[in-house]
């Protein structure tokens, strides 16, 4: 398999967050998208992107398939509770399959489900890790890559209370310190490594693909925003731990947003599942070669000021003492 022989690529969940910078980042690299929403999604696609749409019974998507002579699929279902969305990946790969697919990408796109204590941090992740198990199973006759890309960086600062941050309150939750570092990317940059994984299929066939947009801590976060906004934040102070317990309390009694606390509990180092860049190393600068003149673009951060507007910041020099980083350079 070349690079060449992957032109047509089909996005599953085309109107959700990471399939619309999927969608995008391929348009970008020239490659035929065709994207799929549910039958009562009201959402539009961009100009060039061939539109369908299911119920996503197994029925309604098996049809899909045999219309479509797709090269590769990329499944953006998300789900945070187990047996939810994320388990029907299996069934997908087996119509990818039988469609002649090369390349199934799941959905991954977060942290390391390699580590073995993944499941036990992160109940749900269960369903990711059957189905790149059911791949390697299967490898053979479909390949795939598992994009690692740790926390996603603007999604979450947008989402008053995740990790602590309520950036339109200007109040933050600052866990053990502040000072734990974690990978994490934004969402076009997620796009981007899946759209590169494709480019280059033999480099990431049947691999964990570890990305990052940049390595950072929470007091190198508030620092930043302090300076973007010209306001000091109401800091309180927590422990991981805690923050843990109480995201596994809540999904034991039956509330599944009790699962972002276990996320961001991950994320601010439990288990050590948002620090693989120190473990696995990056994939970023391989991508980026693999393609002449074609190098990742790098966003230092992307941050939400409030409910209705974003900033981004920049950085044009690397992390030193009390500067900003970006990984991957």
């Amino acid at each position: 398999m070349n690079s060449t022989s992957i032109r047509k690529v089909l996005v599953i969940g085309a109107s959700g967050n990471v399939g619309t910078s999927a969608i995008k980042a391929l348009l970008e690299d020239g490659f035929q998208v065709t994207g799929l929403t549910r039958e009562t999604s009201v959402a539009s696609l961009p100009k060039g992107v061939t539109h369908l749409k299911s119920d996503f019974s197994e029925a309604s998507l098996a049809n899909v398939f045999r219309g479509q002579d797709q090269d590769a699929i990329v499944s953006t279902l998300s789900s945070i509770s187990p047996a939810g969305a994320l388990a029907s990946q299996n069934s997908l790969i087996d119509m990818a399959i039988a469609a002649g697919v090369k390349v199934f990408i799941p959905s991954e796109y977060g942290v390391d489900t390699s580590d073995s204590s993944a499941p036990e941090i992160i109940p749900f992740l269960t369903d990711k890790i059957d189905t790149l198990d059911y791949l390697k199973k299967n490898q053979d006759k479909i390949s795939w890559a598992a994009i690692v890309s740790g926390a996603m960086f603007d999604w979450g600062l947008a989402i008053p209370g995740f990790g602590g941050w309520n950036v339109a309150a200007r109040t933050v939750t600052i866990y053990d310190g502040g000072d734990i570092a974690f990978d994490t990317s934004n969402l076009d940059q997620v796009g981007r490594a899946i759209s590169k994984s494709l480019k280059n299929p033999e480099l990431t066939k049947n691999q964990h693909v570890y990305v990052n947009s940049f390595t950072i801590t929470q007091d190198q976060v508030l620092r930043a925003l302090e300076k973007v906004t010209g306001e000091k934040f109401d800091i309180f102070h927590g422990s991981v731990e805690e923050l843990w317990q109480t995201g596994a309390a809540q999904v034991r009694d039956g509330q599944p947003l009790g699962a972002l606390g276990l996320i961001a509990g991950a994320v601010y180092g439990k288990g050590g599942l948002a620090q693989y860049s120190a473990k696995r190393g990056l994939w970023n600068e391989k991508l980026a070669r693999a393609i002449a003149n074609d190098g990742i673009q790098f966003l230092l951060v992307k941050i939400a000021l409030d409910a209705h507007s974003q900033v981004q910041i920049q950085a044009s020099k690397p992390y030193q003492s009390n500067r900003w980083t970006r990984s991957g350079k």
